[in-house]
């Protein structure tokens, strides 16, 4: 579905038919938007007869899925970038948008709705007297709404890399490690993510971008510094996740040698006293504490002495 709409004066014109755009494009308004919802190849191939797009390009924008990107044409620029979607999975890489940038044009290429567009389109219609009429100015204000589209993402792995490094520093506290790593992994997938996003806004702050006013291209350096952010951010959550994993593989590293050392100091206790019953329990005729009369009561008293002597030495090494 193609969805064409046009700015004159000001205000916003909607629902344009799409065969009019090269017309538009001759002799027409200084900004129009073409937002291509889940494209056919009718889609596809109206596109590129009406705005000659190179053929290298429209592949991309067939694919959906590239890594964020600009790449720069003879009259206009492509550029990716990546979403996070508002409905995911673990394995979920960000929804794709492809953008075409010309000098009165915006065309964007996405399946299915995208939040961030439709928070872009709400502020495009409320754009009289707020956002310049410039193809570029829309760009940004699309390219920022999908930035922050991060910022919650990010806000919800605060709260739980917080409760893993509680557990994990808090003593006798059972972590459950395989949160921790899916965890992990999704700060992985959202580095992967946000770095080609970095790249790309640093692309658009190129001085020899024609269609990119000086005016708006401050606009982009805002963007370019909140990827710097985001990144920062999954890069710190990364080494806290990985010290409180640490944290808390050592301390249960701990316990169990401290576990071992009291089995060991038992099990130490333990051979002693049957190393005595052992010897007594001998069938040997001719043994000098047999017919003692003190005999019985005075190996149960060292069996117990030594035993109390074990456990005291343990004790004071800490083994027990």
């Amino acid at each position: 579905m193609i969805c064409v709409d046009i700015c004159r004066g000001g205000s916003v014109e909607r629902n344009v038919d799409p065969r009019a755009i090269s017309d538009l494009l001759a002799n027409g308004p200084e900004l129009m938007w073409v937002d291509v919802v889940d494209p056919t190849e009718e889609d596809l191939a109206l596109i590129e007869e009406q705005f000659g797009f190179h053929p290298l390009a429209m592949e991309d924008a067939r694919k959906q899925n590239q890594r964020a990107k600009m790449d720069e044409y003879d009259g206009y620029l492509f550029v990716t970038m990546r979403g996070y979607p508002a409905q995911s999975g673990e394995e979920a890489s960000g929804e794709e948008i492809d953008a075409f940038l010309g000098p009165r044009y915006l065309v964007t290429v996405h399946g299915g709705e995208c939040a961030s567009l439709m928070e872009t389109r709400r502020r495009w219609e409320q754009r009289p007297g707020r956002m310049p009429e410039e193809p570029a100015f829309l760009l940004y204000v699309l390219f920022d709404t999908v930035v922050d589209s991060y910022f919650p993402v990010m806000d919800t792995l605060d709260e739980a890399i917080d409760a893993i490094e509680d557990a994990a520093f808090t003593p006798q506290a059972r972590l459950e490690v395989s949160p921790a790593l899916a965890l992990k992994r999704r700060l992985l997938l959202l580095r992967r993510t946000l770095a080609p996003m970095r790249d790309l806004a640093n692309s658009l702050l190129r001085a020899d971008l024609d269609l990119i006013p000086a005016s708006t291209r401050v606009y982009f350096q805002d963007v370019y510094d909140h990827t710097l952010r985001l990144l920062e951010q999954v890069d710190l959550h990364r080494d806290i996740l990985t010290s409180a994993l640490e944290a808390y593989l050592a301390q249960t590293s701990n316990h169990l040698n401290q576990v071992m050392k009291t089995l060991t100091s038992l099990s130490a206790i333990l051979m002693s006293l049957a190393l005595i019953a052992g010897v007594y329990g001998m069938n040997f005729r001719y043994m000098p504490e047999l017919t003692w009369r003190y005999g019985y009561p005075g190996t149960i008293g060292m069996m117990i002495l030594m035993a109390v002597a074990l456990a005291a030495y343990f004790r004071k090494i800490r083994w027990l």
